[in-house]
């Protein structure tokens, strides 16, 4: 495997607010004793600040500031084996995440082959490998941290899209300017479809 190598620095990075699913904790912990089994050097790095925009420019900050060669976002709300990092790392691409569904009825995913098209999400696929997309949500993405010197700073803003009155995320906004910069995005179909995203549900 490619961490054999080189010692391999992975940040983990989770915006946060004042509390966490317990799932997510129990399966984060999982998976830092997983990665760390594996020889990776493995950091943990939670910012719970008010505005998603700050919480993003921070943590890739602190990722940078330890030299991290990758960073794994992970939201709070997520529920994940413990080999995702070990089994997004064996990709070794710049941009590797998972599809999850939408808390929303009716289900719909968070990865679009066209982020102008809200219509153009890709459904939960089982298939072994790698599948480009234009934008995926950054609830569990790999990503190399030197892409971010492909790009200016602020890495993460919100845009207005005055045609589909519209807001487009930051997750969407940085992959665009990655894709400019040269990079390409994928999801990992097979692991996604051992990704949950939590939410309450009224009985």
């Amino acid at each position: 495997s490619m961490w054999n190598s080189k010692p391999i620095k992975l940040a983990i990075l989770v915006p946060t607010r004042d509390s966490v699913y317990s799932q997510f904790a129990y399966c984060l912990a999982q998976l830092i004793k997983t990665t760390n089994e594996m020889g990776i050097d493995t950091y943990l790095f939670f910012d719970s600040s008010t505005i998603l925009l700050n919480q993003r420019e921070n943590l890739i900050k602190k990722a940078i500031e330890v030299k991290s060669n990758f960073v794994l976002w992970l939201d709070s709300d997520m529920v994940f084996p413990s080999t995702t990092a070990i089994r997004l790392l064996n990709h070794d691409v710049d941009i590797v995440g998972c599809n999850y569904n939408r808390r929303t009825l009716p289900l719909k995913t968070v990865a679009y082959t066209d982020i102008n098209n809200w219509d153009s999400w890709i459904p939960m696929l089982v298939e072994n490998g790698l599948l480009e997309v234009e934008g995926v949500g950054m609830g569990c993405i790999l990503m190399k941290t030197e892409i971010f010197d492909f790009i200016e700073k602020p890495y993460f803003n919100f845009t207005y899209n005055k045609i589909q009155d519209d807001w487009l995320g930051e997750d969407f906004n940085v992959q665009e300017k990655l894709r400019n910069a040269g990079c390409t995005v994928y999801i990992d179909t097979l692991l996604s479809i051992d990704i949950k995203h939590m939410g309450n549900y009224a009985y």
